[in-house]
């Protein structure tokens, strides 16, 4: 099976709990009871269609980078005997690729922290992305691999490859993927009558908690997503100009 229709395969099989999901919910309760016992809001069949709804995308988002990461790992295993030099990016492979996430982290703590904290997070996160756009230029125009009358173009196309996968790895699938646990989380929380308190925190804790989950499948789709896409238009270009 080729890896097209592997991920293919890998999207319709994730789709199905969701569509299992809303194909039959529970008969609607009545007002007065869901009034005296606040935890049948839950299983309100308005309340499931839209948490089915709210979470598909990110379901198949997360659900096809893990399986594309698995993939990826099981590979590497398979390839270690002729892996290469080992080079560690530190902008996509360390710690320090949460500081892609650092404007995700400041708007969860805008109502408790002073004002400019928020700005800053924004402002830690688009440093990060600039950071490493001009640290794949500046590779490949200071390497060997490209023959110097080409070399200027060709780091371009790097950067800008760098720039569009930090857009979608660090901004786009993200943000969305985050917010909509963070709506899931308050649909569950309304309809179980949970509104107060500890509660009204607890979305925010929850879309912060999911971060550490998310980081590599997401990364991993749009690697992905590259090179079924944009990296196919230019990659014929980038591989011309390679020194032989």
């Amino acid at each position: 099976m080729n890896p097209m229709t592997s991920t293919m395969l890998a999207f319709l099989l994730l789709a199905l709990p969701t569509t299992a999901f809303v194909a039959k919910p529970l008969p609607m309760s009545s007002f007065a009871l869901r009034r005296a016992a606040s935890s049948l809001h839950m299983f309100d069949a308005a309340v499931l269609e839209s948490v089915a709804t709210a979470a598909a995308f990110p379901t198949v988002f997360v659900g096809t980078g893990t399986y594309l990461v698995n993939t990826m790992e099981e590979k590497e295993e398979e390839d270690s005997s002729t892996s290469s030099d080992g080079e560690v990016d530190i902008y996509r492979d360390t710690l320090l690729r949460y500081a892609g996430y650092a404007n995700e982290v400041g708007e969860a703590f805008s109502p408790l922290v002073p004002s400019w904290c928020v700005p800053a997070s924004y402002g830690v996160a688009i440093t990060y992305v600039i950071a490493d756009t001009v640290d794949k230029t500046r590779k490949a125009y200071g390497g060997s691999k490209y023959e110097e009358s080409s070399l200027t173009t060709c780091a371009l196309i790097e950067g800008l490859d760098a720039l569009i996968w930090q857009l979608a790895a660090s901004v786009a699938l993200p943000g969305y993927t985050i917010h909509q646990v963070v709506a899931i989380t308050v649909m569950v929380l309304n309809a179980a009558g949970l509104t107060e308190g500890f509660y009204d925190v607890l979305p925010t804790a929850v879309g912060l908690l999911t971060i550490p989950f998310i980081v590599k499948p997401l990364d991993e789709l749009a690697e992905v997503g590259m090179e079924v896409t944009l990296r196919k238009v230019w990659a014929p270009y980038l591989e011309s100009c390679e020194i032989k």
